[in-house]
């Protein structure tokens, strides 16, 4: 049995009951793959079955607000990243909460997020980039997947801490995307290493800085933006797991260690690795104080650069 009933729960827990972990993206992408990962850890370490439930939709919203409205009895739990955050930040109302609506259990893993150019262009740097973007003011773009979201957040910081204007491109998807700034339709791009793997190893595209306290650890020789003198907020991915609200101290307590096991393990590492992601673990009260601190700092992004939902 994964966890023994507490006070406070609604309800006594079964044994024969799975435990459900929603992932708020479609399959095949860096969400569903790490949870994924996270899930088969967390089953052989709670020795309950642990059951992936793909409820792709609005950044993750959907996912977010069954879990906010779930029985707090530790069954139903939200793999997260923040991209609920980011969402939650240009969004004036939401079906829940962030974090109230929640028992944050702890994160998982991190991914940075990286500025780059396509391979054609003859960038090295971002001040050859600057000078291009002010020889021709409002002419180069940058690509994005989604309003609001990680590349967006990240492209509109660079623009902001280099003082310059560029033009976001909105797709459907990172692969028409990766097509585009290929292609050289699109010089530019703000995006998580996650999904650029492929296209950096086959040298299309360059990366110029990393929107992070931390170098990458696939890109050594890559500055971050502090490093540069130009400091931005992190918009590096993170995944994590949450509960809902009203979840017992004592049961979320149980959990997180758990986590924390998995997280720190040598295979996990080298499984995240694959995904360009490193083991990244904070405690139940530090994830609830990351989420409130990254909800303010973006809220205030999305006013000051005007970044609204459509």
């Amino acid at each position: 049995m994964l966890l023994a009933t507490t006070a406070g729960n609604a309800q006594a827990l079964r044994p024969d009951r799975p435990v459900r972990l929603l992932i708020g993206y479609p399959p095949g992408g860096p969400t569903d793959l790490i949870g994924r990962l996270a899930a088969t850890g967390l089953q052989r370490a709670w020795g309950q079955t642990v059951v992936v439930d793909i409820r792709a939709g609005a950044s993750s919203s959907v996912a977010a607000e069954v879990v906010a409205r779930a029985a707090p009895d530790g069954l139903t739990l939200f793999f997260a990243s923040n991209a609920v955050v980011l969402n939650a930040a240009i969004h004036p109302s939401m079906p829940y909460a962030l974090p109230d609506s929640f028992a944050p259990v702890g994160t998982f893993c991190a991914a940075p997020n990286v500025f780059w150019c396509a391979a054609g262009q003859p960038w090295r740097d971002l001040e050859a980039v600057v000078a291009a973007a002010r020889a021709q003011p409002d002419t180069l773009a940058y690509g994005i997947t989604g309003v609001g979201g990680t590349g967006h957040f990240g492209g509109e910081t660079v623009c902001r801490a280099l003082g310059i204007s560029l033009t976001h491109v909105l797709y459907r998807g990172t692969a028409p995307l990766m097509q585009d700034v290929v292609g050289g339709r699109i010089p530019l791009l703000a995006h998580g290493m996650a999904g650029a793997v492929g296209p950096y190893q086959a040298g299309q595209i360059r990366p110029l800085a990393v929107l992070g306290p931390k170098l990458a650890q696939e890109l050594l020789e890559v500055p971050t933006m502090a490093e540069l003198g130009r400091p931005v907020p992190d918009s590096g991915l993170w995944f994590g797991i949450m509960a809902p609200a009203r979840t017992s101290a004592a049961l979320v307590t149980r959990m997180a260690p758990d986590l924390e096991a998995l997280a720190g393990s040598a295979d996990t590492r080298a499984k995240l690795a694959t995904q360009a992601a490193v083991p990244d673990f904070l405690s139940p009260k530090d994830f609830a104080a990351r989420i409130r601190a990254d909800l303010t700092t973006w809220q205030g992004i999305a006013r000051s650069v005007g970044i609204k939902a459509e």
